[in-house]
């Protein structure tokens, strides 16, 4: 992780296309309520896959929760709105597929979700 990140800390406000095109930043689809943000390499990898599709079943006990969530994946705009269809998913996908990770991470890791503030 970035020395400018972390536990407890201010996440950094991007502003990247949903998965409608529609430009959203984090603080919009956080509002006052707590946010998880999913970190996610896209559709082709299969744990992702796997991971989102636990996360959409477990999403109404999250949203009755008053808390937000969100993907940020590497996917293109047509690749996201599968990937979110596929899963059932409920919640916002933002798409980056310009600068996968480079923004968040410095490593090559699995990215898992984290909670922000």
């Amino acid at each position: 992780m970035r020395s400018d990140i972390v536990p407890g800390g201010f996440f950094p406000d991007y502003e990247l296309p949903d998965h409608t095109s529609k430009p959203r930043k984090l603080s919009e689809l956080q509002g006052e309520d707590p946010l998880i943000l999913t970190l996610s390499r896209g559709h082709y990898c299969p744990k992702e896959h796997q991971q989102h599709l636990e996360l959409a079943a477990f999403y109404p006990k999250i949203a009755v929760a008053y808390t937000q969530m969100v993907t940020i994946a590497t996917d293109d705009h047509h690749t996201l709105q599968e990937f979110r269809a596929s899963i059932g998913a409920q919640w916002t996908f933002l798409s980056d597929p310009s600068e996968p990770f480079r923004r968040i991470s410095t490593s090559r890791s699995t990215p898992t979700p984290s909670i922000i503030r």
